[in-house]
């Protein structure tokens, strides 16, 4: 189960990332969402490169994290077991504009993306899912950090000389969200050993891989509301989108999950943390535990102030 407090994923894959089209094939999968007849044609398998990470929560999340200096378990949720810490791909403009550079001189080598679509960009009609937003379902404060920076912080807390090790973990399946997560542990942690390594190249079908500080996504689906269709013209080498009613659909994103032991606090120090933080809007059908509650953009930033006075 994920930070949040949904219900368990409708289906689980331990041990890999399963591509879409392989999810569909999985006959035990009985999902409303994922088996509708008609999906408007959409930029498929456009390979984002992320560099950055974030981390949302609410607002006892935010004072515990400032309080601790770091992240650690919840105070309500704390035990003598192993938890995650839990991180999402951080999706940039020019992350954005990057991939669909990319994904435009695919289909057509030799011509440039400006060529391809007339100048009129392409991805801003399709990355609507909460993976590109920048309100979160996990409340109103996000911290966002390099995943280069953090698996330093972690392998300089955790990891002794060694440095951490990616494995994939699972894919899970939810109604209309397919969440693939990479597990960050220390070398000298063994439960993981059976997980398969997260690759550092996007040889063959590869969901997501890791290479040079950055994690590569190659996305699925990039909305779950598709209003746009992609119109493909390969006899004069363009691409257009065009309008339709909206359809329905899954969206699936990437999470970074840090294997932490009871007790352990990931350490950053607060000047840092303050860099790193910002206030963000709650969406509509959000994920906050009890007793968090959603907050207007100016409280939260009225909190971060009053934070900043105390520990500033």
């Amino acid at each position: 189960m994920h930070k949040d407090g949904r219900t368990s994923p409708s289906a689980q894959f331990k041990k890999q990332h399963l591509s879409l089209s392989n999810i569909k094939k999985t006959e035990t999968i009985k999902n409303d969402y994922l088996l509708k007849p008609y999906i408007p044609d959409y930029p498929e398998l456009v390979e984002f490169q992320v560099k950055k990470v974030s981390h949302v929560t609410g607002e006892h999340g935010v004072l515990g994290i400032f309080a601790n200096s770091g992240f650690k378990q919840p105070s309500n949720l704390e035990n003598n077991k192993h938890y995650f810490l839990w991180w999402n791909l951080s999706v940039t403009s020019h992350d954005i504009f990057s991939a669909e550079d990319r994904f435009l001189t695919s289909l057509f080598p030799g011509r440039s993306a400006a060529q391809i679509c007339n100048g009129s960009p392409i991805l801003q009609h399709f990355t609507n899912s909460e993976a590109f937003l920048e309100e979160s379902s996990y409340g109103n404060f996000r911290f966002t950090f390099s995943l280069k920076e953090l698996l330093w912080h972690y392998g300089n807390q955790f990891c002794g000389p060694d440095r951490p090790v990616l494995h994939i973990y699972d894919t899970a399946l939810y109604k209309k969200e397919i969440q693939y997560t990479v597990v960050v542990h220390p070398p000298n942690v063994h439960l993981y050993d059976d997980y398969p390594r997260l690759p550092n190249d996007g040889v063959g079908d590869s969901v997501c891989w890791y290479n040079n500080g950055a994690m590569w996504w190659r996305c699925q689906s990039p909305s779950d509301d598709y209003n746009s269709v992609l119109e493909v013209n390969r006899f004069d080498g363009i691409v257009s989108v065009s309008p339709l009613d909206s359809v329905y659909y899954v969206w699936d994103h990437v999470s970074v999950a840090f294997h932490m032991e009871p007790g352990w606090v990931l350490h950053v120090d607060r000047d840092r943390l303050f860099k790193r933080v910002t206030a963000c809007e709650v969406s509509h059908h959000h994920l906050l535990r009890f007793p968090d509650v959603p907050l207007s953009l100016c409280k939260a930033k009225s909190i971060l102030a009053d934070l900043k006075t105390r520990y500033g």
